[in-house]
């Protein structure tokens, strides 16, 4: 699938390069757990919210992440705007693949063909149409990487992409998480997503970190940049 098509119909567009974040280098905290490193040091207020508001069993059926992220830019909107809003996409999801690759054969996934042993052997050819159909389908679950240079923090790189606030939601519909990093142009206001953990860090002035505060769907609280977020382990 093509990264470019997906966000164009969000609005949005892979970023040129990582210039959009370099100014998030110095201001992060030492590398690790802390809100201090997930969101820039700065920020007048910070808050961290789950992303699963409510008591679920992330044993059973997928959860779906977004659900907290999309309320949490609702809230953000009336602050942002229609200025640009800048987004981060770690690396390392499995369902990227490299720039002009073919998503059907590309690393990081593949599929098999079986058969019920009980049944009869199926030939070459419907093993062959079988392995195609399947790879159809895996191709179409898959991303396609920008061909820009991504954005280099701790430990960390991120593909960048920049559109409405919404596009934040952008790859809501594939098999990755949330974008790890969101920002407006303006840098008023700062989401962090950490790759390995269950919450959402904030930064932005006291009057968001207090509304955010105030909305009991969030189940937000307030939080001081060396607090640890809920790891994922």
């Amino acid at each position: 699938m093509s990264g470019s098509e997906v966000l164009r119909r969000a609005g949005a567009r892979w970023d040129d390069g990582p210039g959009a974040g370099e100014w998030i280098v110095p201001l992060l905290g030492e590398f690790g757990p802390s809100v201090g490193h997930a969101v820039p040091l700065g920020y007048e207020a910070y808050a961290v919210v789950p992303l699963f508001p409510h008591a679920v069993d992330l044993g059973d059926e997928p959860v779906d992440g977004y659900v907290a992220l999309d309320r949490l830019l609702d809230l953000l909107a009336p602050v942002t705007g229609d200025q640009p809003v800048h987004c981060g996409l770690w690396e390392g999801f499995g369902f990227l693949f490299d720039h002009g690759a073919d998503p059907r054969y590309a690393p990081g996934m593949g599929v098999g063909v079986g058969w019920d042993p009980a049944g009869p052997v199926p030939d070459a050819a419907e093993i062959a149409r079988a392995r195609a159909e399947a790879e159809d389908a895996l191709a179409a679950r898959r991303l396609e990487r920008p061909a820009a240079d991504p954005l280099h923090l701790p430990h960390r790189a991120y593909h960048l992409w920049t559109g409405p606030l919404r596009a934040a939601l952008a790859l809501r519909d594939l098999p990755g998480d949330a974008p790890s990093l969101i920002w407006p142009e303006d840098r008023s206001w700062f989401v962090g997503v950490p790759i390995y953990t269950r919450e959402v860090a904030v930064g932005a002035s006291a009057a968001v970190v207090d509304a955010l505060l105030a909305d009991p769907g969030l189940a937000a609280r307030r939080v001081e940049p060396g607090d640890v977020l809920d790891i994922d382990d």
